[in-house]
C-alpha cells in the first residue's frame, strides 16, 4: 500500500495489516530500510523531524531503539557501519536495548548480550504501530532464540512483547518502555551488572570523548564511586566463603542520568526504574553506557514484566571536564527526583 493511501492508517496497523506510513496530526511512523546500516527500521517523527528509530531485521542480532537529537543527529550507538560490519567501541551495545550474557536452560547457556555463541533476538511482527497528535507507539513481538535446538527442533527461549511509547513533553524526548517476557522453557536470566539488564548506549563518538562525560544518580553516594563505578570484590566470612550482598531496598537506585557530548552540543539521558522492578545494581561506564541489572528465574509459561522511562534532552556542558558543579548536580537531582515521583505515581492510578 502506498503511503498516501494510508488514511487512518494507525487503525489498519492495529488490527494486523501492513502500511508504509501511519500518521497523526503531529506524529508519524514510517517503515522502511534501516538508514546507514543493515536491516529494517520504523522511523518515528514529530512535526517532520526524526525523534526515534526502531531497528530490526536481517543483519541485526537484536531489535533496539535509536534516539535523535535537536538537529536530527543520532545520539545512540549503531554498532555497525553501512556495510554491516562491526564498528566502534563495544558494537553489541546499541541504542536502548535489553539482554543478558548468561541465559541458561536445559539447552545450555547462551549469551544474548554479546551474541557470540549462536543466540539471537528476532522480530516476529508488529502488533501495533500508532501515531497520534501527541505521541507514537510501537508494540513489537520478539523471539529470543538459543544457538541450539531441543529434541523437538525448538530453539525458543522467550517470547517478548516490547511496548515503546515515545512523546516529547516540554521539549524532552520521553520513551516509556515496557518489556513483557514469557518463558518458553524453564530458564534463568543471569550474568553480571556490566553485561545484563536494560541499558542506554550513547553514540560511539562519546567513547572517544569519555573523559568529558558526567553521571549523577540516586542514591547520591554513587557519584563518589568513580568514573566506571561497579561493586568491589565480594565480601567473605572468616572461612573464606562469599557473603551474599544485601538486597537493594526499593526506594534506592531509582534513576541515573548521563551528560554526554555530540559534536558541539550536549545532551542528558536519564533512565527511571519503575517502583515494582527487581533491581540488583546500577551499571555505568564513562563511554556512555548505563542501565539497571537484575537476575531472574522463570518457569515455562511464566510471564514477567518490567518498566522503564527514559528522558533524552539538550543539556549544558559540565562545569568542569567530566564533573558537574554543585549547582548543576543539585539542579539535575531536583529534576530527576521530580521525574521519578511523577513516574512512580503513574503506577498507583
Amino acid at each position: 500500500m502506498k503511503p498516501h493511501l494510508c488514511l487512518k492508517a494507525w487503525v489498519v496497523v492495529a488490527i494486523g495489516a501492513s502500511c508504509a506510513t501511519t500518521l497523526g496530526a503531529g506524529w508519524s511512523i514510517a517503515e522502511g530500510p534501516n538508514s546507514g546500516g543493515p536491516g529494517q527500521a520504523v522511523l518515528i517523527s514529530a512535526h517532520g523531524k526524526p525523534v526515534a528509530r526502531f531497528v530490526h531485521g536481517e543483519g541485526q542480532f537484536k531489535p533496539y531503539l535509536h534516539v535523535y537529537g535537536e538537529e536530527a543527529e543520532l545520539l545512540t550507538n549503531a554498532g555497525l557501519d553501512a556495510s554491516g560490519k562491526a564498528a566502534g567501541k563495544y558494537p553489541h551495545h546499541r541504542g536502548i536495548f535489553i539482554g543478558w550474557n548468561k541465559l541458561t536452560s536445559e539447552l545450555g547457556s547462551f549469551d544474548l548480550w554479546h551474541f557470540n555463541n549462536g543466540g539471537k533476538m528476532e522480530l516476529s511482527r508488529f502488533e501495533l504501530l500508532k501515531a497520534t497528535d501527541n505521541d507514537a507507539t510501537v508494540v513489537a513481538l520478539i523471539y529470543w532464540r538459543a544457538g541450539k535446538k531441543d529434541a523437538a527442533g525448538n530453539d525458543l527461549l522467550l517470547n517478548e512483547r516490547r511496548t515503546l511509547k515515545i512523546s516529547r513533553p516540554e521539549g524532552r524526548t520521553r520513551i516509556d518502555a515496557h518489556f513483557e517476557l514469557t518463558a518458553a522453557r524453564d530458564l534463568k536470566l543471569d550474568g553480571d551488572l556490566q553485561h545484563a539488564g536494560i541499558h542506554f548506549r550513547a553514540a560511539d563518538e562519546v567513547a572517544t570523548r569519555n573523559l568529558e562525560t558526567a553521571y549523577v544518580s540516586d542514591p547520591e553516594d554513587k557519584e563518589t564511586k568513580g568514573r566506571n563505578w561497579q561493586p568491589g570484590p565480594p565480601e567473605k566470612d572468616k572461612d573464606g566463603k562469599e557473603i551474599a550482598p544485601a538486597k537493594i531496598a526499593r526506594g534506592e537506585l531509582n534513576w541515573c542520568r548521563l551528560l554526554f557530548p555530540i559534536g558541539n552540543r550536549w545532551y542528558a539521558a536519564s533512565e527511571l526504574n519503575a517502583p515494582n522492578n527487581p533491581i540488583d545494581e546500577l551499571s555505568w561506564r564513562d563511554y556512555g553506557r548505563f542501565g539497571f541489572f537484575f537476575k531472574k528465574s522463570l518457569k515455562k509459561g511464566e510471564k514477567f514484566a518490567v518498566d522503564y522511562r527514559f528522558f533524552v534532552e539538550p543539556s549544558e556542558a559540565p562545569a568542569e571536564k567530566g564533573k558537574l558543579s554543585a549547582e548543576q548536580s543539585a539542579k539535575a537531582r531536583t529534576q530527576a527526583a521530580a521525574d521519578f515521583a511523577a513516574y512512580a505515581n503513574s503506577f498507583r492510578r
